[in-house]
């Protein structure tokens, strides 16, 4: 299970730099280097705590019950790395927009988490249909 982790960190770390990379090209000024400690800092413990949550089913046997703890675990974690990198002051005009980016940061995760759904049901139909089809064949 932990080369299983690692793999997936890696893979994860790894799209996250060629993402930065293409956008810091793109706009220099705003996506430097410090923006990358940034994510690698929200990444590494949320991708440890979701990972380990679904592979060992922890809080609770229901899919959904369990995706959201991970979306609120992540966006903790995304303000505490904010507040530690400055990204996040303790201003009214700052928490709205925190407020309105966490928002919208769940919005996100949860149709992320319902078109992957769909996508593996998509791929099971598929699955089954090809099965169905050769049992057929094979009856014949």
């Amino acid at each position: 299970m932990l080369k299983n982790y690692w793999r997936s960190l890696l893979e994860e770390i790894g799209l996250l730099a060629i993402i930065f990379t293409v956008i810091s090209l793109i706009l220099p000024d705003v996506f430097q280097l410090r923006f990358f400690y940034f994510l690698l800092c929200f990444t590494t413990p949320s991708h440890l705590f979701s990972f380990f949550t679904f592979q060992l089913k922890l809080f609770s046997n229901r899919l959904w019950i369990r995706r959201t703890i991970v979306m609120l675990f992540s966006a903790i974690i995304l303000v505490l790395v904010s507040f530690m990198f400055g990204y996040l002051r303790f201003e009214f005009s700052s928490l709205i927009a925190w407020c309105i980016a966490m928002l919208i940061f769940l919005i996100l995760s949860i149709f992320a988490y319902y078109v992957g759904d769909k996508i593996e049901q998509q791929n099971l139909n598929l699955i089954n249909q090809k099965l169905a089809d050769k049992n057929t064949r094979t009856i014949e």
